[in-house]
């Protein structure tokens, strides 16, 4: 026998409806006379897929209302948005182009057309996707679950949907405001914790790929708050009869150039452990991950390079921002790493006459997410443990691409394909990692069941299983702050707001009850101030920024506070009245002549501190 031949499986009963998540009617003891769903199945069986293609294309909100304000529609049916969410300026369209063949050769085209390919749907696609192309349970009565939910049937072989891209930058809206509502009191404390963690923590070159990547982005995120506390304050201060610069522009520069100190030796090879094109499978791998597959997490057989590699993308991304010679001195050497996570050409997996990688390397189009593996072999399939690093590798590429090629990349639009691949993997965070129990819609159904939603937050999510426990434990903790670190203006985005208050409330809060571990701590107050921006400041105070992760510092974290609390954050009171100092003449301690370098200045007044609460650069250290 040659040829083909097509079988469909009828799901059997469900045990118990109630604890099985389904989108549809349970399947129970319906005659298959009778069942539309049995008869679609007939009816679609003549024709099938052979293979497929995915391609997109962008718009703009204003050129194309119509597509915006459906996508919308949708969006807010199926997700809960946060507060102050801002519109997308842009929208990409994806469709997948399936190739399809009947089963008789003397089939018609009109015969092809008219029954149509009969394909089942992830709910990510039935969140987004037409009604009109979907069968919903009264045509369709069979209910078909994957590890993902239930499907919902496809009829057509194009699929296409509408993903709106997130307008957020190096900071939102929201940071905006409250920068420009900033107390003098909380700009000097932010200011004087930066000049502390610019001295700690330092990244060096001994370490491994990952390790160096989130030290490095820890300095980009303080220069990058330095810089924001330049635009937030004067420019110019008056101490007694002089005028000086705000000593924020200080701080900042030191932040730039120790950033671009540990940058540019890195990218110039100057690392131990040195990153190498593999010519054979066509991807940057570290020398030591080539030589052991087990270093480097994997690194030399392609696990994890969006991990590594996006902590890497958001540092170039910040230094390129605030120094542009940075982007023509290192430009090609960073591509490199984006292109390695985030390819736009090549889904032929040809190497053309350009070097070659491969498309979206760890991308799943089809599952709206990435998968962390590389080569090793898995019983349950690939799988992909930390979402939020996941985000964080396109956020960095997209930024990248931004201080690179611009918004207007009009010709390639690789700019507009990273906040495509951006969009889709929070799409894909929200709908497989994060869980609301009993929350369900008629366009988002429950997609886990209900021992696993009461967790809040996938640990590990495979393509044959689910688990609420990560590689390194299975402590609550671990599992909901590996998949919330990193901590930059996309993580609100990231985190719907009624979702951050359901797992505070019910996972975190009881945790920070007990003596949560320091390198952790960072987090959970970060978590805390998208809830309680006063209450998180306060606890932040405790933080010993050196025992913190090495991806983030108390500067970052009473940063983020202050982000999150908005124009009318004030954890010093309402006033926003210079500081007031109980030393206010030239003998006290805040005085210029008592610190002995403001005075070879031939400072006077107050320096240490200011009216506006800045210690010069010139006053004693403090311990």
């Amino acid at each position: 026998f040659t040829g083909v031949i097509r079988i469909a499986l009828i799901p059997p009963p469900l045990p118990d409806a109630k604890n099985v998540a389904t989108g549809g009617p349970v399947h129970d003891n319906i005659p298959l006379s009778t069942s539309s769903g049995v008869r679609r199945l007939i009816y679609h069986s003549h024709i099938y897929p052979t293979g497929g293609k995915v391609t997109w294309d962008f718009s703009s909100t204003s050129s194309n209302p119509i597509a915006a304000l459906a996508s919308v529609k949708k969006i807010s049916a199926a997700t809960t948005l946060n507060r102050n969410t801002e519109k997308a300026e842009k929208i990409a369209t994806i469709k997948f182009h399936y190739t399809t063949a009947t089963m008789t050769e003397n089939s018609s085209t009109n015969r092809k057309f008219q029954y149509g390919l009969l394909m089942m749907s992830l709910p990510h696609h039935a969140q987004l996707m037409d009604s009109s192309s979907l069968l919903m349970s009264g045509d369709f009565d069979l209910v078909y679950n994957c590890i993902k939910g239930a499907m919902t049937p496809v009829v057509g072989d194009i699929w296409s949907y509408d993903e709106p891209l997130s307008p957020v930058k190096f900071d939102d809206l929201e940071a905006a405001s409250a920068l420009a509502a900033i107390q003098p009191r909380v700009r000097h404390v932010i200011l004087e914790n930066i000049e502390k963690d610019l001295k700690m923590v330092l990244p060096t070159l001994d370490e491994n790929i990952y390790g160096f990547g989130k030290q490095v982005a820890r300095i980009a995120q303080l220069a990058h708050i330095a810089d924001q506390m330049v635009s937030s304050g004067r420019r110019i201060f008056k101490t007694g009869n002089r005028t000086i610069e705000d000593p924020a522009i200080s701080i900042r520069d030191s932040a730039i150039s120790s950033l671009y100190e540990y940058l540019s030796e890195f990218l110039q090879d100057n690392g131990r452990d040195k990153l190498l094109y593999d010519t054979q499978l066509g991807g940057i791998v570290t020398e030591d991950g080539l030589l052991n597959p087990q270093a480097d997490f994997g690194n030399g057989r392609y696990n994890d390079h969006h991990f590594h590699y996006g902590y890497l993308l958001y540092a170039c991304a910040v230094m390129g921002k605030l120094n542009a010679t940075f982007v023509n001195e290192f430009g090609p050497y960073v591509d490199a790493l984006l292109y390695d996570v985030a390819h736009s050409s090549n889904s032929d997996s040809t190497s053309a006459d350009e070097v070659f990688f491969p498309f979206t390397r760890h991308k799943s189009w089809f599952d709206g997410h990435s998968f962390a593996s590389g080569l090793f072999p898995f019983g349950n399939g690939k799988s992909q443990e930390s979402s939020s690093e996941a985000v964080n590798c396109y956020y960095g590429a997209y930024l990248w691409s931004l201080v690179r090629w611009g918004e207007s990349d009009d010709i390639n639009k690789r700019t507009d394909f990273i906040a495509l691949l951006l969009a889709m993997e929070i799409r894909g965070a929200k709908e497989y990692w994060h869980m609301l129990p009993n929350v369900a819609s008629t366009t988002s159904p429950t997609v886990y069941d209900e021992q696993l939603t009461k967790n809040y937050m996938v640990g590990n999510l495979g393509m044959l299983d689910v688990t609420c426990s990560t590689w390194f434990g299975s402590d609550k903790l671990y599992v909901h702050m590996i998949n919330f670190m990193p901590v930059t203006a996309i993580t609100r985005v990231l985190f719907d707001q009624r979702y951050i208050e359901e797992e505070y409330e019910k996972v975190i809060k009881p945790l920070m009850q007990d003596t949560v571990e320091m390198p952790w701590r960072g987090y959970t107050i970060a978590d805390h101030a998208m809830v309680d921006p006063v209450a998180a400041w306060e606890e932040a105070q405790n933080l010993e920024s050196y025992r913190l992760d090495s991806a983030i510092s108390k500067s970052q974290v009473l940063y983020w506070i202050l982000s999150r609390g908005g124009s009318n954050f004030s954890p010093f009171g309402n006033s926003t009245e210079p500081i007031s100092y109980k030393s206010s003449d030239s003998s006290g301690s805040a005085s210029c002549e008592s610190h002995e370098a403001c005075a070879a200045l031939n400072l006077t007044g107050l320096c240490c501190p200011t009216d506006a609460g800045i210690s010069l650069g010139c006053c004693n250290a403090r311990l």
